[in-house]
């Protein structure tokens, strides 16, 4: 066993212990809890294909633990719809939100039917409307044929995330052929038009924005964000007969600048990528509520554990990782990481997208 492996261990073991003491202390009442998913895997074959990239590794069943544990404990599941009609201040709330648009997706429903529990689901509208396969998952994949390292394709992955998504499609058209982003089956693929709108049907499912063309807005200028975030809209009640009133953010980015676009076209929420609490009551309305935290889960790790971490929102590694940026600020950037294994905390930010979890691109 490694020595970064052999921390990880005892780091996820004492975080377990010391998030387990910490809620026995606190009151879990009044606050918000995000959370993010991005593809749904049957298995661990499946999350080991190569044929997406494998991003967070949640199955079916590590979704199922996840509402289990919440639904044990109290937590009332809510929608977006539900948020903008006034939560309770000393009320326990989860908010399940899926980013993309995948149609894998669909695999969500018999668990979220089984615990009640509805979901906002984040659609980039181009990649309905044009069939197109996303392009982490093209670069992953065709990285994957050329025996690249997992290293080598999150470099790749990271240069390609400060880039217009017009111009990665193009680079990698150019490196692999005009067929790069044809999707390979329906665990990468997006949905279609006609099946979003029958998802969209289900009184559970809620649609969200994600952009026309997952764009990582800070890339663009505000007029080119506001065109982005405009189209997502309208792409959506064309194909669905339903307006959005929430965004997620692509790969967590925003500024206030892109926050007051989107609160300017209609959208009422929006979320980021970073963990934290979402304290009671909301300020709806506010560019507060345009920026919500959401926790990041993860399947090489125990769910509960990390539902308790996101609960107590204070673990072990999360203190240490504090204490280590304040006393190594001259250090290089992935060095910090490297040194306290901020790769395997139980929750992570979104300060540096790109691997995070030991795959590629996790915050997409």
């Amino acid at each position: 066993m490694g020595s970064h492996t052999h921390l990880k261990k005892i780091i996820l073991s004492l975080d377990e212990k010391f998030a387990s003491r910490f809620l026995s202390a606190i009151r879990e009442e009044g606050a918000l809890l995000c959370f993010l998913f991005h593809g749904l895997f049957e298995n661990d074959k499946e999350v080991r294909s190569g044929v997406t990239d494998p991003q967070q590794g949640i199955t079916v069943a590590m979704v199922r633990a996840f509402l289990a544990h919440f639904h044990e404990l109290g937590y009332e599941f809510v929608s977006p719809h539900r948020i903008l009609e006034g939560l309770q201040p000393g009320g326990k709330y989860v908010l399940l939100t899926f980013d993309d648009g995948y149609y894998n997706n669909v695999r969500a429903l018999p668990v979220m039917e089984e615990f009640k529990a509805p979901a906002v689901f984040f659609i980039s509208s181009d990649h309905a409307g044009e069939g197109k396969a996303f392009w982490w998952d093209a670069a992953y994949r065709e990285g994957r044929k050329c025996g690249k390292t997992e290293a080598e394709i999150r470099r790749t992955v990271a240069g390609y995330k400060r880039m217009k998504t017009e111009e990665v499609e193009r680079e990698l058209k150019r490196e692999f052929g005009k067929d790069a982003l044809r999707p390979v089956g329906d665990l990468d693929r997006p949905f279609t038009p006609g099946e979003l709108c029958e998802f969209a049907r289900h009184p559970l499912v809620s649609l969200g924005n994600h952009t026309k063309n997952h764009a990582i807005l800070t890339n663009y200028s505000l007029a080119e964000a506001q065109e982005q975030i405009q189209g997502g809209q309208d792409a959506i009640q064309l194909m669905t007969g339903k307006i959005p009133e929430m965004i997620s953010y692509p790969n967590g980015n925003s500024s206030v600048g892109i926050q007051e676009v989107a609160r300017q076209i209609g959208l009422r929420l929006g979320v980021v990528v970073r963990a934290g609490k979402n304290r009671l009551p909301l300020k709806i309305g506010d560019l507060e509520a345009m920026a919500l935290k959401r926790f990041l889960l993860w399947g090489d790790r125990g769910i509960d554990v990390q539902c308790q971490a996101a609960r107590a929102h204070l673990t072990l590694s999360r203190l240490l990782r504090g204490f280590a940026v304040k006393t190594t600020a001259g250090w290089p950037k992935r060095s910090l990481g490297e040194r306290i294994g901020e790769n395997h905390v139980a929750i992570q930010s979104s300060g540096d997208k790109a691997g995070q979890s030991g795959s590629v691109g996790t915050d997409h």
